[in-house]
């Protein structure tokens, strides 16, 4: 091992003698640039998901409201959007969100030139962590005006 690493440091102070002043500089903004993304990383707030509606009752008991975005999956929670407004949250395909970051909600054609209107509801929010969230909800135009209208009568 020790045999190892000494090749490797004389590899490395070889390439910073041929190379110049650029590779030395290279080798010591790599490890800035490493830790500054893991300090980064350690500061931001954990994510908050939930893999059953029974977690979710668990912790916050009976929804206010509840938002179905897909009928044949009524009993899953990745389609459903739970609102607690009490507390201030909705649950949003198994992650906790802030109705209040809530900015505005809109249907929207994801159709392309060669697919059919599939229609998704988009919710715009405040979270940098998720300026806006793409919900997919089936074929019908009306039915995805009605779920954004829905969501968007929780918006304060």
């Amino acid at each position: 091992m020790k045999r190892i690493t000494i090749i490797v440091v004389i590899a490395i102070l070889l390439l910073a003698c041929f190379a110049g002043i650029g590779l030395i500089l290279l080798l010591l903004v790599f490890p800035f640039a490493y830790y500054t993304i893991k300090f980064k990383e350690k500061r931001e707030p954990p994510k908050v998901m939930y893999a059953t509606i029974e977690d979710v009752e668990l912790k916050y008991g009976e929804p206010d409201d509840v938002v179905v975005l897909d009928a044949s999956r009524a009993n899953e929670l990745s389609a459903l959007i739970l609102f607690y407004t009490a507390q201030d949250v909705m649950i949003v395909a198994g992650e906790e969100l802030k109705i209040s970051d809530m900015t505005g909600v809109m249907p929207k054609n994801m159709a392309t030139p060669y697919t059919i209107d599939e229609w998704a509801v988009i919710i715009n929010t405040k979270n940098p962590q998720h300026p806006n969230i793409h919900l997919r909800v089936g074929y019908d135009a009306g039915l995805a005006r009605e779920i954004a209208e829905q969501i968007y009568a929780h918006k304060s």
